[in-house]
C-alpha cells in the first residue's frame, strides 16, 4: 500500500530532532498501555511485510518532539515510563513452559462462536484465536515451540484479551479519542513496537529511525501504513486512559527526604539476639481457659475481611519412560566421545549441560557426598577418580558424573568429593502429554460429582489445603498469573471446581473447601490458630527475659560473649543496618531497627522485641548521610517513588475493574486442559 509523502511531512516541526530510539526491550514501565488492545487483522498484513518477523501485540511509546507536539510532548512528560499490561514473559531453558491443549467442539453451553463476555459484550472465538496465534507467533520467532506449550500460551492470550476489553471499554465510557494529527505523529516519532524491532527497520540490530522515514515517506512504499495509523487509532486513547489514571500520583519533598534517609541513613551494630525457638514452652501445661484467655485478649488477631481455604490437586507434566530413550542415548553419545578424549569433558558440558555450571565445564564446588541425591550416591559411591560414571536418570533429568576427588575432611569428619557434571531435562513428548490431559479431564470431571479429595485419590494425585488467605493476600503465584482465580475462590459457591490451571509444573485444580465471613472469628474455628499464637507469644516472652538479663549482666560487667552464652543467645556484628528493617542474621525486624536508630551511639540498647526474636544491642557507628548526597540522589529518588506510585495506582484500579466486572467464561465449551 503505497502513501503520499505529503501525508506525512504536513505536521513537521520547524525544527526536527530525530528522536532516541532503540530496539532493546525497555522496562515494565516504559512501553505503554498503548498495546492493551491490538487486533489479529492488523497485524497480519505488517507482519506479512516487514522482512517476516511477526511481533504481535506492542505500544506506542511516548517519545515525541516540541513545538506543535506539545500535547504529545506532555504526555512524555508525565509518563516517562508506561506500564505495559499486555506484555508475556515466556521462561526458556530448563523452566520452559510445556503445558497443552486441544479445541473442543463447542458444546450447548453459551452463545455459539463466543468464547467470553466481558460485561455483555461478547469476545468471539476468532477475535481470541488472533490474539493467541500472535503470541503463538512471537514464541515461534525466538525458539522451537515445545510440546503442549500452546495451553499456557491461551491462559496468557486470556488475560490479555480480558485486560484488553476492560480498557477498551473505558475509554469508550470516558470519550477519550485520539485525533488524526496525534496519529501521524505517533506514527512519525514513536511507531509500534512490532515496527521498530521488524528486521526491515534495523540496523545492526538497533532500530534505524532515517531508514523508518524513508520508508514512511516513500511514496511506493508497500509497508500497510493504514493499518499500522489503525492500531496506533485503537492503541493511543488507552495510553491517554492510563495517564488520566496515574496523574493523581504525587511526590512530595518530604517523601523524597524519606526515602533517602531510609537507603543511607547507616549503623554498625553489634548485638546480641535471642531466637524465640531457642525457649521452649511446656505445652502441658497449655490448656483451653488459657487458649480461650488470649482469644479473648487479642480480637485484633482474630478479625478481619472475608477468608477462603482451598483445597488444591496438581497433575504433573512427567516424562514417562520412553520420553527418556532419546536424552539416554545422546547422553551414551557423549559418554562415549569423553572415554575416547579424556580431557574433553569441560568442552562437552559447556555445550550440552543445561545446568548453572555449564559454563565453568561442569566443575561443581567441593561437597559432602552424604548431600548428593541417593541415586547420584550410588552411581558414584563405585567409581574411581578420573572415572566417569553410568548415565543417571532422574525423574526429570539425565545426567553423567565425572569423580575428581574423594578425601576425608579432618574437620567434620566427612567423605567429600569434587565432580564434573553434565546434566540436560527430559520433557514429556506428545503422547505423554496426551496422557496427561486426559488425566486433568477426567480429574475435573470426577471432582464435580464427587469433590477433588475423591476424584484425585482416585487418580493417585495428592492434595494439599491452604491456609486461609484473604483477597488480595495469597501469597499464591498462580493467583498473581490468573488473578480471576482469586475472584473466583471468592464469589462462587463453597464446594466448587475450578477449571484446570495450567503452569510450568502441570495443571492445579482447586475446590473451595470453606470461606470465611468479615469479622471476628469465632474460637471454635480460631481454636487451632490461638493456641499456636498463643505458644509463639510464650516463647518470645522467655526471648525477651533472656535479652533483659543479658543487658543487666553485660551492664554489671559481663562480656557481651559470656551473657550470650550464658542466656542462650548468639552474638553478630553488622554494619550495613538500614532504616529499611533489615539487621544481618535476625532478618527483617522492623521495630528492633527502629529503636536501635533510636539509641544513643555508645550504649546498650533497651531490649528490643520483634515477631521472633529479641535483642539488644550497643551503636558503635552512625553514618548520617550528608545534605551534598541527598542532593545528588533526590531526582532518581523522586523518578522511582513516582513510577512505583503510579504502578500501584494503575494495579489497584484495573484490579478494581476487573473485581466489578461481569466475565461469562465458556472457554471450556471450546478448549480442553
Amino acid at each position: 500500500m503505497s502513501r503520499s509523502v505529503t501525508e506525512f511531512t504536513l505536521h513537521r516541526p520547524p525544527h526536527p530532532r530525530q528522536p532516541k530510539l532503540h530496539s532493546e526491550s525497555p522496562s515494565s514501565w516504559s512501553r505503554g498501555l498503548a498495546c492493551a488492545n491490538p487486533e489479529s487483522a492488523i497485524f497480519s498484513s505488517v507482519e506479512h511485510w516487514v522482512l517476516a518477523r511477526p511481533w504481535g501485540a506492542a505500544c506506542v511509546s511516548s517519545a515525541f518532539d516540541r513545538g506543535l507536539f506539545s500535547m504529545m510532548q506532555s504526555m512524555r512528560d508525565n509518563m516517562k515510563v508506561i506500564i505495559w499490561i499486555t506484555a508475556v514473559i515466556f521462561l526458556v531453558g530448563f523452566g520452559v513452559l510445556q503445558l497443552g491443549g486441544v479445541l473442543n467442539p463447542p458444546s450447548a453451553g453459551g452463545p455459539a462462536g463466543v468464547i467470553a463476555k466481558i460485561n455483555g459484550e461478547p469476545i468471539r472465538y476468532e477475535e481470541f484465536m488472533g490474539m493467541y496465534q500472535n503470541i503463538l507467533n512471537q514464541v515461534r520467532a525466538s525458539r522451537e515451540l515445545r510440546e503442549g506449550e500452546d495451553s499456557y500460551i491461551r491462559e496468557q492470550a486470556w488475560q490479555q484479551m480480558v485486560q484488553a476489553r476492560l480498557m477498551g471499554q473505558e475509554v469508550r465510557r470516558r470519550g477519550i479519542t485520539a485525533s488524526p494529527e496525534e496519529i501521524k505523529i505517533a506514527v512519525r516519532f514513536a511507531p509500534p513496537e512490532f515496527v521498530v524491532q521488524a528486521p526491515g527497520f534495523q540496523t545492526g540490530g538497533r532500530f534505524d529511525y532515517k531508514k523508518y522515514i524513508a520508508e514512511l515517506e516513500n511514496p511506493n512504499s508497500q509497508v500497510p501504513w493504514s493499518q499500522i495509523e489503525a492500531y496506533v487509532a485503537q492503541s493511543l486513547p488507552q495510553q491517554k486512559l492510563q495517564e488520566q489514571i496515574v496523574a493523581a500520583a504525587k511526590v512530595s519533598e518530604a517523601d523524597v527526604r524519606d526515602r533517602f534517609m531510609l537507603l543511607n541513613d547507616k549503623l554498625k551494630v553489634r548485638y546480641v539476639y535471642f531466637l524465640s525457638d531457642s525457649f521452649p514452652v511446656d505445652t502441658t501445661r497449655i490448656g483451653g481457659a488459657d487458649i480461650e484467655t488470649y482469644y479473648r485478649s487479642h480480637p485484633d488477631e482474630f478479625t478481619g475481611p472475608p477468608e477462603v481455604k482451598l483445597q488444591v490437586a496438581i497433575i504433573a507434566r512427567r516424562p514417562k519412560g520412553a520420553d527418556f530413550t532419546a536424552g539416554r542415548e545422546r547422553m551414551l553419545g557423549i559418554r562415549e566421545q569423553i572415554l575416547a578424549q579424556p580431557d574433553s569433558f569441560p568442552k562437552y558440558a559447556r555445550t550440552y549441560s543445561e545446568i548453572n555450571s555449564a559454563a565453568s565445564g561442569g566443575d561443581a564446588p567441593d561437597i559432602p557426598f552424604l548431600n548428593m541425591r541417593p541415586l547420584f550416591q550410588a552411581a558414584i559411591k563405585t567409581i574411581q577418580p578420573g572415572q566417569l560414571t553410568e548415565v543417571v536418570k532422574e525423574e526429570r533429568s539425565i545426567h553423567l558424573f565425572r569423580l575428581d576427588k574423594r578425601w576425608l575432611d579432618p574437620k567434620s569428619n566427612q567423605i567429600m568429593i569434587h565432580y564434573h557434571e553434565i546434566a540436560f531435562r527430559v520433557e514429556p513428548g506428545a503422547e505423554t502429554i496426551r496422557d496427561i490431559r486426559k488425566s486433568v479431564q477426567a480429574i475435573v470431571a470426577d471432582a464435580r460429582k464427587m469433590g477433588l479429595a475423591r476424584a484425585a485419590a482416585r487418580a493417585g494425585v495428592p492434595t494439599s489445603d491452604s491456609p486461609y488467605f484473604r483477597e488480595g493476600n495469597s501469597r499464591n503465584e498462580t493467583f498473581d498469573r490468573f488473578p480471576e482465580m482469586e475472584r473466583w475462590a471468592f464469589t462462587a459457591k463453597v464446594g466448587s471446581i475450578s477449571h484446570p490451571v495450567p503452569t510450568e509444573s502441570g495443571w492445579y485444580v482447586y475446590e473451595i473447601s470453606d470461606r470465611q465471613p468479615e469479622g471476628l472469628r469465632p474460637l471454635s474455628q480460631a481454636r487451632i490458630f490461638a493456641r499456636e499464637r498463643l505458644l509463639h507469644s510464650l516463647q518470645v516472652a522467655g526471648a525477651t527475659d533472656a535479652a533483659t538479663r543479658a543487658r543487666a549482666a553485660i551492664l554489671g560487667g559481663m562480656s557481651d560473649t559470656e551473657a550470650a552464652k550464658r542466656f542462650h543467645g548468639l552474638i553478630a556484628t553488622t554494619g550495613e543496618v538500614t532504616r529499611s528493617g533489615n539487621l544481618g542474621n535476625v532478618g527483617n525486624e522492623p521495630k528492633i531497627v527502629g529503636g536501635l536508630f533510636g539509641t544513643p551511639q555508645g550504649t546498650w540498647s533497651q531490649p528490643l522485641t520483634g515477631s521472633s526474636t529479641a535483642l539488644i544491642g550497643i551503636v558503635e557507628e552512625h553514618a548520617r548521610p550528608t545534605e551534598e548526597a541527598f542532593r545528588k540522589q533526590a531526582m532518581e529518588i523522586r523518578g522511582t517513588l513516582l513510577n512505583e506510585r503510579r504502578q500501584t495506582r494503575f494495579t489497584e484500579w484495573i484490579q478494581a475493574v476487573r473485581k466489578k466486572a461481569k466475565i461469562e467464561d465458556y472457554r471450556e465449551n471450546y478448549f480442553e486442559a
